[in-house]
């Protein structure tokens, strides 16, 4: 039955029923946790929630009077599962007449319920069901669960129903009483569903799912099926397949991407939830990873006589240090299909002139750009933004934004620097029809904070280790910003070369925080740990840190081109490996470059903080840098 259908249907026949929610320590604040206590109070006649003692107050402080429930259970210890939680509330309730009608458990560690599950509750005493539980995992499909358990089927106590015949078992209480928590989650796994399970099957009992038995099809189908779930309207979803590694997701083809997407139309308000949850949970780059965060934009629109949208007028914010570009900004101005305005900063008085006289030139009214010259060099196109246009975006008239700059990188040769150009404009402005459906996306998923290129790997040694030496200042400046977000490992996510579409409010605390212009390198001394680089890597924590997402964008053909240097690149380092499986690989990695790798990066994060204290001693320690790595590499040349 659809979650959604209006309890309307059920009028005069839903069952008084009482809910159980235990809360795991530490998520009082988490959106999820708010929306389904509310949701619970609505749907239960009673309502326990268990929660530790600070989790308490977070709730009693954030929930409205209304969605408050009967009793707050304090639970002193940690709570790791959510089954020492259900154990103590039932030890309370018992006796208090839960026996007249169902009875719901939940728990933190699932978003949901999902839509209305009433009617989905309200089907039991039809289907003749004891226990509707929302997911199974199959234990004759895995061994090693099959030795212990004597069902073939394994209940998920995740969003359970227990019906009045099984409340009024005398060994279900006893089940629940001679329970002990132990604080280790395979232990209590066996301990409770496991056991659970099979007590039932033993009894007789009926357990029942809101899918049939072929619909799911693998061992443990609430992870690697979960788009099954939101497509039949399971009443809940797991808070774990969010946090998997990446890498499990791989080895399991889990389809996140078309689960969120799906919760996304049915349920919008617990996906905004989950989203909450994942900003301030999971690593951006795990998450974009494992969730498909990445979309090959067609150059044709899908709506070719579409010219204005719900955001209104975009800024598009140019840095012209190079005011020999102004044809080719111009150009890409005329990709735009939307009104605009153009703010465009220049390198001095001269330079703010020549644009004002190639942009009247152009036919353009001063309603229709402004042009400001930057107080001082240093910081390139970061100060350029973030000082000289802080006032433009917290004025708020603007919510969508597009930033680009007259990029040269003068470090590296002439065709890599303009392939890096090419393949920022490429991707963020590549026809008027590709940037259409870019804004189609903006318009109609509004917690996408920013949209960005591919990180560029073609002509640079980024792969793995684009942090260099940015990492620790970041997170230092993180801390003072309030930016409470976990860091990527290895490489973050971020616009790399410094163009992209924004959201306003969603780089907020980028123009809130008063950068001041001494803060930057002074030119030429543009280096890695600089404050100009550390912006560029923590933009996307900036909008990851207001609770949105990014998202990185491409056309068909450099989608082809990055696709087919990537995968060479992965082919020839994989075919020096044994084996062909990822963890064996990381394994075998591992144990012959270890020493190597942490000597690398201890010498690189001291070479580091040397330049930032001294930018000029670059030139001289590049010929020791490179021999240095050459030597840990294992090269006999530097090339």
């Amino acid at each position: 039955m659809n979650p959604a259908t209006p309890p309307s249907v059920i009028a005069g026949r839903r069952p008084a029923a009482t809910a159980i929610y235990v809360v795991m320590s530490g998520q009082g604040t988490v959106p999820h946790v708010s929306l389904a206590i509310t949701r619970l109070r609505a749907l239960a006649d009673e309502l326990t929630v268990v929660a530790a003692p600070a989790d308490e107050a977070a709730l009693r402080a954030a929930l409205p009077p209304t969605a408050l429930p009967d009793r707050f259970l304090r639970f002193s210890g940690g709570i790791a599962t959510p089954l020492a939680g259900f154990r103590n509330a039932l030890a309370v309730l018992r006796g208090d007449g839960p026996e007249s009608g169902p009875m719901i458990l939940s728990a933190s560690n699932v978003f949901g319920p999902t839509g209305d599950p009433a009617p989905w509750i309200a089907t039991m005493a039809d289907n003749g069901a004891d226990l509707y539980a929302p997911y199974w995992q199959a234990a004759e499909l895995e061994p090693r669960l099959a030795r212990k358990c004597g069902a073939a089927r394994v209940a998920h106590l995740d969003f359970a129903v227990f019906g009045p015949r099984l409340l009024a078992h005398d060994g279900f209480w006893a089940f629940w009483e001679a329970f002990r928590p132990s604080g280790d989650p395979w232990s209590e796994f066996l301990a409770g569903p496991v056991a659970f399970s099979t007590w039932m099957q033993a009894e007789g009992l009926i357990t029942r799912y809101p899918m049939a038995k072929g619909r799911l099809e693998s061992a443990n189908p609430c992870l690697t099926e979960v788009h099954k779930l939101v497509e039949d309207g399971v009443p809940c979803i797991p808070v774990a397949v969010f946090t998997l590694d990446p890498l499990v997701h791989d080895l399991n083809a889990i389809y996140l991407r078309e689960a969120l997407d799906g919760l996304r139309a049915a349920d919008p308000e617990l996906y905004a939830a989950v989203i909450g949850f994942v900003s301030r949970e999971v690593p951006l780059r795990n998450f974009n990873t494992a969730a498909d965060q990445y979309e090959v934009l067609s150059c044709t629109a899908a709506s070719p006589a579409k010219r204005s949208w719900e955001f209104g007028t975009v800024a598009v914010f140019i840095h012209v240090y190079y005011t020999a570009m102004m044809p080719e900004f111009w150009e890409l101005a005329q990709r735009l299909p939307c009104a605009r305005h153009l703010f465009l900063t220049a390198a001095g008085e001269a330079e703010k002139a020549e644009i004002e006289t190639f942009l009247s030139g152009k036919g353009l009214g001063r309603d229709d750009f402004t042009v400001r010259a930057v107080e001082q060099n240093r910081g390139r196109d970061m100060s350029s933004l973030f000082i000289t246009w802080r006032d433009i975006v917290l004025n708020g008239n603007y919510e969508i934004a597009l930033r680009l700059h007259s990029k040269r990188t003068p470090q590296v040769d002439r065709q890599v620097a303009e392939n890096f150009k090419k393949h920022l404009f490429d991707n963020l402005l590549a026809s008027p029809g590709y940037v259409a459906n870019l804004l189609d996306r903006l318009e109609a998923e509004p917690d996408i904070g920013l949209a960005i290129p591919p990180a560029i790997h073609i002509g640079f040694d980024t792969l793995g280790h684009s942090w260099f030496n940015n990492k620790a200042p970041l997170h230092e400046l993180c801390l003072e910003m309030g930016i409470e977000v976990p860091l990527d490992e290895f490489t973050p996510v971020a616009p790399y070369g410094t163009m992209y579409w924004f959201r306003t409010d969603a780089l907020r605390a980028m123009f809130e925080r008063n950068w001041p212009w001494k803060s930057y390198n002074i030119e030429p001394h543009h280096i890695d740990g600089g404050l100009a680089h550390v912006q560029e890597r923590l933009i996307g924590y900036a909008a990851q840190g207001r609770g949105y997402r990014v998202l990185t964008v491409m056309t068909p053909r450099q989608a082809a081109r990055n696709y087919a240097k990537l995968e060479y690149k992965m082919q020839y380092l994989t075919g020096h490996l044994m084996t062909g499986h990822i963890l064996n690989q990381t394994a075998q990695l591992r144990a012959a470059t270890g020493w190597r790798v942490r000597l690398f990066r201890a010498m690189q994060q001291h070479y580091g903080r040397a330049l930032i204290r001294y930018p000029g001693l670059r030139g001289p320690l590049r010929p020791a840098k490179h021999l240095v790595v050459a030597l840990l590499a294992g090269r006999r040349k530097v090339p």
